[in-house]
Order: structure tokens, then C-alpha cells, then sequence
């Protein structure tokens, strides 16, 4: 039937007609290309990975130009591995120790997460020296490039603001202390540096504000900074193109220009693989980053920076008191204004190293004077055996402390782990309890003995002849205490002999010890010592004298009258120790008098 409409062709109807051609259907398309072509017309971000994959290389792909990949991958992962990280880290004094031991040794993978961020920071660093490097030889701050370089610049600075920030957020021994160094060198700098340094602080010393200032900085401003920076350098790189060599002209590198897909691709994606695996192996071979104790801010630390702050520190070392300024200020600013000022000091008429061997042999000077100066510090470290010495002991308590810590740490967190160790508590309870009267010095102790080498044969002559010494009971001040024996040395040893068989020792001379047994009568010491472990007297029953089963019954009532009695004047422990505690302090006394 037709249209009556005017104007309007008539449709027509008949079976045999042939239909117009269509377009194919969206149907057809394979799934995924359908999927990136619905992408494409929402997104356009095709636009975008063509400004990659097509981005042209003049003179062709090479090797040279791998190390800003690598930069870039590392610092993508620095970004994972730090979000992982601070979902189960917890910025307070309290708190931070504790839970990157548990990262570190509990958390599934955790160490393995942890020693990638804290080595690919490290390899940040040391590519970022690379990079830098191949950019002064290839000249590639020259014009058109200046702001390239001065965005590449100030992200090299970011990533030692990286590093800094981040040494410190275990909260552990050398972190803590290595943080301490590096916030002092800021305080040092003219006009803002005392505030700057209170300001990263949180306060007047490092603590809980310390921590949540270093970790807002770490984890929030400087990835927003860099990242900005990041993509600034990027787009520049895209707009100058990359630097070729400096040996071609014009003519050459347009023939040899290939486009960035596949050819330098896959230079960069071999080269950023060798470098994660180089990295895992690391890992995997280290066991994760370094982690010592908690912290402890009362304990005297040999501190010493990271690698990378090494050159400051033998800086310092060499311009001590009113020439510091010059090491952590001065030195620094002049080798930073150096190479922010190389597009302008550089005046070759080409990009050529021949053309440019002044600029080239100042900053060759600067890498090796930096390197110099992190080796010597290292070096006399090494041959230094006290320091060594002085690690060894910190790894011992960090073995100590992680060990603890599996067995929970209290809600104290931090040095409150020690708590969990039988010793440390005892030591601990020695000084809180018997520190103020006693000591294991060898210079006496306030009101008691100093126990130093006690039950030795060397104690037990040196009491019997000067029982009033400060060593012994000179700081009890006993009113009618014992009088020194006299005798000569023959007596004196044997006396020492017997008392010393009473500790339960095993070297003793039987022989000896039968001849001198009517000593006991004859210097008068029957007047006020019994021997059968039962009897009271005015002086302390000597059977098994100094054994841990006497020493445990004396600590638990000192005024008993197998002891003191009435002249007693240390305090009673029963009651107010249990028996384990006052057991654990016995034998306290027996193992540190021997050290």
C-alpha cells in the first residue's frame, strides 16, 4: 500500500527486493576489541597510550635509555609496597616498633613486602646516580631541556626526602637514633632551621608527634609531590623527545627513528625485570630489611646514618662546632647550585664530552668526593672492634626482642617487649628492688655489699680480713659488726677454703679444708657463727653459705635468726615478691657476680 503523503516515494513491498547494505553489527567484533572499542568511544584512552607506545626515538632504541624505566618502576613500586605496608602500620611511639615486627615476622609475605620497599629505596637512589650521570654525559640539560632537568632535579631531592623520612619509621635502635642525627643537622640551618626541626618533631624531642609528622610526610605529601613532578617530567620527555648521542646528525637519526612500541619497550621491560629479580633474590637472600629493637631513648647508641647520608656525616666529623654550618649547609648548597646551574654554565658550542671536559671533570670530582667520604666512615667502622662489638650486641638484642615479640608484646608496646624475658624481668626487678643498695661493680655498694666476684675465694679473704669495707658491710654501718680476723696466710687460706667448700663448689682442697677446720674454734668464730644450718647465733648460720637454696631463704627474710635477727636492717621480701621472683634474684646474684 502507498504513502498519499505528497512528496514521499513510495516504500515498495514486493518479496524479490534486494536490501540495502548494512554495517556490521557490534556483535561481531571479538569480545575484547569490543570491549576496548566501547572504552575507547567513553575514555579516549587510546589518545593516551598512543602518546606511549608511538612516541617517537630519534637515532633508535638503545640501552642507554633504560634507567628512567627502571626509576619509574621503582618508584611504582615503592607506591604498592608502601600501601601494603600501611595497612598494618601504626605511627605512635607505642605502637610502631610493634607493628613492623609483625610485618616483619608474622604477617604473611610481610618481610618480603618490607624488603622490597626498603631496597628498591636504596635502588632508587642508586639508579637515580645513574641517570643523573648519563644525562651530564649525553648533555641532555642543555636548551631545550633546562626545566627537564631542574623536574629531574627536584625529584632526586624528593627521593632522599623519601629515604629520610622513611629510616625512622620502625621506631627501632638505629632508626631512632640515625633520626636524631639527621633532625639536629636541620636545626643547623640559618634562620628556619630550629623551627623546621621542632616542626618534623612534633615537639622539643622526638615522640609520638615525631612519627605521625614523618609518616603523613612520608605516605601523603611527598607521593602527591613526586607524582606531580613525575608526570611533569614525563610529558616534557615526550614533548623534547629523548637525548640521542651526541656522534649523529640530523639526517642520521631520522633514519634510524623507531617508535618507542616494541622496540625500546622491550628493552625497558627486559631491563626493569633483571632489576625486580636482582631486588627479590636480595631479599630473599637478606631475609627482609634490617629491624633492630625497640627503641629505648635513655640508652647510650653509637648512632650512624643510613648509606646515604654518610657523606654529610664524615662532613660533620671534619668541621666540628662553629664550622658545622659549613658541612650540613654550605658544602651541600654549593654542589646543589652546581648542577641546578650546569644549562648556564655550560657554554660548549655542542653536546660532545671532548666539547665539555670542565663540566664533566667537576661533577666526576663531586660523585667520587661523595663517595670518598660515605667509604671512610664505613672503612673505620669495619676496623674499629669496639664498634663492632657494639653492633654485635645490638643484633643480640634485636634477636631478643623479635623473639619476645611472638610471644606478644604488652599494651606499652615498644621496650615493654623485654618484659616476656625471664632475665630482663629479673634485672630489671634487681634494680627497682636491691639496685639502690647493691651492686656488681667492684667500687661498693650504697648500704650493702657489692657483690662483684661473690663467693669467689678472692671475696671471701677480702671480707674476712676488712668486713667493714665498702665493698662488704661498711655501707650497712652494724653497730658491733664482725671484727676482722687475724691470722696469717697460711690461716687465711684455709678459713677461705672451708667457707668457699660452703657455696657447694666443686674445685676445692679437701686437704686443706681438714687442716683448717679447728681454726674455726681457734679465731673465735664459734662465738658467733653455728655450722648446722639450723641454729641461731649473732651472726648468720654458715652451713651452705652463699648456695642458691640459702640465698633464696636470706632474701625471703633477712631478719630470720639464722641470719641478722634483730641487727637486721635490709628489708623483708616474703610477701612482697612471690617465690619465683625471689628465686629468679638468687640466681640473678650467683650468674652476675661471675661476670
Amino acid at each position: 500500500m502507498s504513502d498519499p503523503r505528497p512528496g514521499v516515494p513510495e516504500r515498495r513491498t514486493d518479496v524479490g527486493a534486494r536490501p540495502a547494505p548494512s554495517r556490521p553489527s557490534e556483535g561481531s567484533r571479538p569480545p575484547a576489541r569490543s570491549l576496548s572499542h566501547w572504552l575507547d568511544q567513553r575514555t579516549g584512552y587510546s589518545a593516551w597510550v598512543s602518546l606511549v607506545v608511538d612516541q617517537p626515538i630519534s637515532g633508535g632504541a638503545r640501552w642507554w635509555y633504560v634507567f628512567g624505566a627502571i626509576l619509574l618502576f621503582l618508584l611504582g613500586t615503592e607506591f604498592v609496597t608502601g600501601a601494603l605496608l600501611a595497612a598494618y602500620y601504626a605511627p605512635s611511639a607505642t605502637t610502631a616498633w610493634t607493628s613492623t615486627v609483625f610485618i616483619q615476622d608474622t604477617l604473611t609475605l610481610g618481610w618480603f613486602i618490607r624488603g622490597l620497599h626498603s631496597f628498591g629505596s636504596s635502588g632508587l637512589l642508586i639508579v637515580s646516580f645513574i641517570h643523573l650521570f648519563q644525562v651530564l654525559i649525553f648533555g641532555a640539560y642543555r636548551a631545550p631541556r633546562e626545566m627537564n632537568w631542574w623536574v629531574g632535579l627536584a625529584i632526586f631531592g624528593l627521593l632522599f626526602a623519601f629515604a629520610l623520612t622513611g629510616y625512622g619509621l620502625p621506631w627501632d635502635e638505629s632508626g631512632f637514633w640515625a633520626k636524631q642525627i639527621e633532625l639536629r643537622i636541620v636545626g643547623t640551618v640559618p634562620l628556619i632551621g630550629p623551627t623546621l626541626q621542632v616542626l618534623l618533631q612534633g615537639g622539643r624531642s622526638l615522640g609520638h608527634y615525631t612519627l605521625t609528622h614523618l609518616f603523613a610526610l612520608h605516605a601523603l605529601v611527598l607521593p602527591a609531590v613526586v607524582g606531580f613532578l613525575v608526570l611533569g617530567h614525563i610529558a616534557l620527555v615526550r614533548r623534547h623527545g629523548v637525548t640521542p648521542r651526541w656522534s649523529q646528525d640530523e639526517t642520521k637519526l631520522a633514519q634510524l627513528t623507531q617508535s618507542y612500541w616494541p622496540h625500546q619497550a622491550i628493552r625497558d621491560a627486559s631491563a626493569c625485570a633483571v632489576v625486580f629479580v636482582l631486588l627479590s633474590l636480595l631479599v630473599i637472600r637478606t631475609q627482609g630489611a634490617r629491624l633492630d629493637g625497640p627503641a629505648d631513648p635513655q640508652a647510650i647508641f653509637q648512632a650512624r646514618p643510613e648509606w646515604y647520608s654518610l657523606p654529610l656525616f664524615e662532613l660533620r666529623a671534619a668541621f666540628e662546632g662553629a664550622l658545622e654550618l659549613v658541612a650540613t649547609v654550605v658544602i651541600p648548597a654549593i654542589f646543589a647550585l652546581f648542577l641546578a646551574a650546569l644549562p648556564w654554565l655550560d657554554r660548549a658550542r655542542g653536546r660532545s664530552p671532548s666539547q665539555r671536559l670542565p663540566i664533566l671533570f667537576g661533577a666526576v670530582c663531586g660523585f667520587v668526593g661523595l663517595g670518598v667520604l660515605g667509604y671512610l666512615p664505613y672503612r673505620r667502622d669495619q676496623n674499629d672492634a669496639a664498634y663492632q662489638h657494639f653492633r654485635a650486641e645490638v643484633n643480640q638484642r634485636s634477636t631478643l626482642a623479635r623473639r619476645l615479640a611472638r610471644q606478644g608484646v604488652p599494651p606499652e608496646g615498644g621496650l615493654a617487649v623485654y618484659r616476656n624475658d625471664r632475665e630482663f624481668r629479673t634485672r630489671d626487678l634487681w634494680t627497682e628492688q636491691c639496685g639502690q643498695c647493691h651492686s656488681f661493680t667492684g667500687h661498693g655498694g650504697t648500704e650493702g655489699p657489692d657483690l662483684k666476684d661473690y663467693n669467689s675465694r678472692a671475696w671471701i679473704e677480702r671480707f674476712l680480713r676488712n668486713p667493714d669495707d665498702p665493698l662488704h658491710m661498711g655501707g650497712a654501718k652494724f653497730q658491733k659488726g664482725m671484727r676482722p680476723v687475724e691470722g696469717t696466710a697460711d690461716e687465711f687460706k684455709g678459713l677461705t677454703e672451708w667457707l668457699y667448700a660452703e657455696t657447694g663448689a666443686t674445685d676445692v682442697d679437701t686437704a686443706l679444708i681438714e687442716r683448717s677446720l679447728p681454726l674455726f674454734s681457734e679465731k673465735d668464730c664459734d662465738s658467733c657463727h653455728e655450722r648446722d644450718g639450723v641454729s641461731a647465733d649473732n651472726g648468720p648460720n654458715l652451713k651452705a653459705r652463699g648456695t642458691l637454696p640459702y640465698l633464696v631463704d636470706f632474701i625471703s627474710d633477712p631478719a630470720d635468726d639464722r641470719f641478722f635477727g634483730r641487727r637486721n636492717k635490709m628489708p623483708r621480701f616474703a610477701g612482697k615478691l612471690t617465690p619465683d621472683q625471689i628465686g629468679d634474684l638468687a640466681l640473678f646474684v650467683l650468674s652476675e657476680s661471675k661476670k
